[in-house]
């Protein structure tokens, strides 16, 4: 595969977490499946954003530098999913251990 092509992919997940967040599709279906989704988008957006920086590192900087936005985006995706899911509110219980 080439490596635009893991660039293109991680670009592509992150648009749909973003289009999911800010519709608001999210709130329509569980917190569990949510969760999962968004941590199953920025994974794999993770994987493929690295995976394009390994590949892409010696031969071409324009992709370098994509794949490493693509790898910074991600982990942010990564990192606002567990805070919104797991982080504690005012009961002392976060949205995802209400379904448990």
């Amino acid at each position: 595969m080439q490596t635009y092509h893991f660039v293109i992919l991680s670009l592509l997940l992150q648009a749909t977490f973003f289009v999911l967040f800010l519709s608001g599709s999210l709130s329509y279906i569980g917190p569990v499946i949510s969760f999962t989704t968004c941590l199953l988008i920025g994974s794999v957006g993770l994987v493929s954003g690295m995976k394009a920086i390994r590949e892409a590192y010696p031969d071409s900087l324009w992709l370098t530098i994509s794949s490493l936005g693509a790898v910074v985006s991600s982990l942010f995706i990564i990192l606002f999913t567990l805070y919104i899911y797991l982080s504690v509110e005012g009961d002392g219980l976060g949205p995802i251990l209400f379904q448990l």
